[in-house]
């Protein structure tokens, strides 16, 4: 016992110096560490505390990113945030925790072209809906319901807008009071039935963007509480007081609302239009600047050739947001904090993004007719991974292009921590039913005009599998009307049977030898249909139809050629389509393919016996602006001895360019031609197009005929556009048979037959 003691005593008296030394060492640094944050904590408590306010302006809110780089370049803390409309998007996504740079990166991502038409990629609509891009009608809609005819409460539902940011705001799904953000935020949106502003400091943050974004009768309004919310630039497009409010000292207003036009530059109704629209926001905006204080800060970025619509200008709006932040460097560096400081402020904030959420179960809420278990098999998401935001974005424009819904979007819900994925497929209340009217005008100056009016009635969805009536009207040079069911009869929706019936007419010429137009004629036909059929990807379809006709071939204008007679036509034809191009009208991309074989027989009602083979293929690629189109055609009758009403009609623009609509006929064509066009411009909603054409085709009655060396070559130049209406075009076309001609079309000429 007394050794044990004597060694413990003589092994502990010389460690206490040493361990006083670690000891005090300890404390002087633990004191240092204190002292230095304690510091910082007194800066940071006793500092002014700075509100951002960013106004609205269209695309001219991308200066707001550029200013956002320069505050955090100069070490400017930030600690509320207020946005309307673009605004609200922009400090949203800095007040969940985004930089910058990757605000600016999500804003590069967006199809902007895209996000302000209601319409899917046509990659990602149904191949039914695909085919109505044939149709002679705009794609415009007018709903049909018990109300009666009601017009779209705004020019698009937003689909694209929701779900672009959706897919910017998912990062904080779990975040639903805006004061527990990185940094305490509120968005501005408008209640549209009083006028007054609303505040938004809770709820979904991408659903709080996009109501404060809601721009009067281009977007719809957004539900919110009772109230339907609007653009808040109505309301309060620079709310300084909103940040003031929330505890702000110092406010840095950003406003990038356009500036008021000058009566030199009001010479139009559009013109005006949009002065009144900027009179309602500035007023309410200049009565809140006038609050400012001199120790607040102002910056107005002043580049007035980017309008609110330069959305494919970001670089260069982005760019003028820092310059204009330099031009008030002295004023901003009064508010910048010294590098141990802001990263003492940095560190305070909250980290609540959360990128990649691990998905535990998948809930449709879907408002349509359609069956839950359809709209269940498209989500593609695995349960127990992390989300997929790229394959539920596709699976979501898949849904949408099933055009049975106003929008698809998405939410992210969590509960006892598991997080559920949402799908919201909302009905279209103002038109659950629609009609669509065209107006189609096609003019080869040599031979006068032929005009339509056009109707169509649809009843998307009369069942849960989506069966769908359509009715089709048209008067005018050639009157139609028909009606007929097309019925999925699988949950994927990929086999189909239909049933078509009515009357339908087309016009041709009869022109001589020596290209005089002798006649002008007209096939009448009431038909009936009834088909089967495969869907493949959305892409292609394979089609087995029973048809029957009876017809009359009629003289319209000049004298009879002798054939004004009764036919009779019947028998099975087997189709195989596909369809990949991105625009019909004015394809930049993609392939459009067609096979069929069409057999008349005299035991199902033809006159006689005969059997046509006809192959379609065109293919288009783009470099910048430039598109090249390849176009061919091969038809043949198999005999050689379909009647005068069987035969292959063909001619007019692209299609043998010099001739007249229909003007080549016989038992066999055969065409190849190519265009090249370029886009002119950068107008998202007009897209108009300049380019010429290289041709050779002809049509013969005797297979031995047929031979490039007995072809027509041809060749045309044009301008079109894309227009509300349809596509227009105007062109100028030659061949070598010493024909030319003029053409203006106004809506669709491309048909399946």
């Amino acid at each position: 016992m007394r050794s044990g003691k004597r060694f413990h005593n003589q092994s502990i008296l010389p460690a206490i110096p040493v361990l006083l030394l670690v000891s005090l060492a300890c404390v002087i640094g633990m004191s240092v560490t204190d002292i230095t944050y304690a510091a910082q904590a007194r800066v940071e408590e006793n500092r002014p505390k700075v509100g951002l306010v960013l106004s609205g302006g269209g695309a001219r809110g991308f200066a707001h990113i550029g200013v956002l780089k320069k505050l955090e370049e100069l070490n400017i803390p930030i600690d509320y945030v207020v946005g309307t409309s673009m605004g609200s998007i922009v400090g949203g996504l800095y007040a969940l925790g985004l930089t910058p740079d990757e605000i600016e990166d999500g804003v590069k991502n967006i199809e902007w072209d895209l996000v302000f038409n209601d319409y899917a990629k046509r990659e990602f609509r149904s191949f039914r809906r695909k085919q109505d891009d044939y149709l002679f009608t705009s794609q415009h809609r007018i709903g049909v319901s018990e109300k009666g005819l009601q017009l779209s409460p705004g020019l698009i539902e937003g689909q694209h807008i929701e779900v672009a940011l959706d897919r910017l705001a998912h990062p904080g799904f779990h975040i639903t009071d805006f004061d527990q953000l990185r940094i305490p935020y509120r968005a501005i949106a408008t209640d549209i039935e009083t006028g007054d502003a609303v505040i938004l400091g809770e709820g979904n943050l991408a659903k709080a963007m996009r109501a404060s974004m809601s721009i009067p009768g281009a977007l719809p309004p957004v539900k919110h509480n009772g109230k339907l919310l609007v653009d808040g630039g109505i309301g309060n497009n620079v709310p300084i007081d909103v940040a003031r409010d929330m505890g702000a000292d110092i406010v840095i207003v950003v406003d990038v609302s356009a500036p008021l036009a000058t009566k030199d530059n009001l010479s139009s109704s559009f013109a005006v239009t949009g002065q009144l629209t900027t009179i309602l926001t500035r007023r309410v905006a200049d009565l809140q600047i006038k609050t400012l204080h001199n120790y607040d800060v102002l910056i107005v970025p002043g580049r007035e050739d980017l309008s609110s619509a330069s959305f494919n200008e970001y670089a260069a709006l982005v760019q003028e947001g820092t310059d204009s932040a330099n031009r008030h460097l002295d004023e901003l560096e009064n508010l910048s904090l010294n590098a141990g400081e802001y990263q003492y402020y940095r560190s305070s904030l909250r980290d609540v993004i959360r990128h990649t959420p691990v998905i535990d179960a998948v809930e449709v809420k879907n408002q349509t007719r359609l069956d839950n278990e359809i709209i269940s098999r498209m989500i593609n998401q695995q349960l127990g991974k992390p989300l997929d935001v790229e394959q539920l974005e596709r699976d979501l424009l898949a849904i949408y292009g099933l055009d049975l819904s106003s929008t698809v979007v998405y939410d992210l819900v969590m509960h006892e921590d598991k997080t559920t994925l949402v799908i919201y497929v909302r009905k279209r209340e103002w038109a659950p039913n629609y009609l669509q009217i065209g107006f189609t005008l096609r003019t080869e100056f040599d031979i006068g005009a032929n005009a339509n009016f056009d109707f169509v009635y649809t009843n998307p969805a009369i069942n849960r599998l989506g069966g769908e009536f359509r009715a089709t009207a048209a008067a005018g040079s050639e009157p139609r009307l028909t009606a007929g069911i097309y019925q999925p009869i699988d949950k994927h929706l990929n086999f189909f049977v239909s049933a078509d019936a009515g009357f339908l007419t087309t016009l041709f010429p009869v022109v001589s030898n020596n290209n005089n137009v002798d006649n002008v004629l007209r096939f009448h036909r009431n038909i009936i249909d009834l088909s089967v059929g495969r869907i493949f990807e959305r892409h292609s379809e394979l089609r087995l139809s029973l048809f029957r006709s009876v017809g009359r071939t009629k003289t319209i204008v000049g004298q009879s050629p002798n054939v004004d007679s009764d036919f009779d036509e019947g028998g099975l034809s087997v189709r195989l389509l596909t369809d990949t191009q991105n625009n019909v009208d004015f394809p930049t991309r993609g392939v459009y393919g067609k096979l069929q074989w069409r057999g008349n027989r005299e035991d199902i009602g033809a006159d006689l016996d005969y059997d046509q083979v006809m192959f379609e293929l065109g293919v288009s690629g783009t470099w910048g602006k430039n598109t090249i189109h390849g176009r061919t055609i091969l038809e043949t009758t198999v005999d050689e001895n379909a009647p005068f009403n069987a035969l292959y009609r063909r001619g007019g623009f692209f299609e043998v360019s010099g001739t007249i609509d229909r003007e080549l006929s016989g038992q066999h064509f055969s065409f190849i031609g190519g265009a090249i066009y370029r886009r002119l411009g950068n107008i998202s909603l007009l897209p108009m197009y300049a380019g010429v054409t290289l041709e050779a085709g002809n049509a013969w009655d005797n297979r031995d005929d047929a031979s490039l060396s007995n072809s027509i070559f041809a060749g045309s130049a044009f301008i079109g556009a894309d227009t509300f209406l349809g596509p227009v075009y105007l062109a100028y076309g030659i061949n070598d048979a010493n024909d030319s001609s003029i053409y203006f079309y106004l809506g669709r000429r491309w048909t399946h037959d």
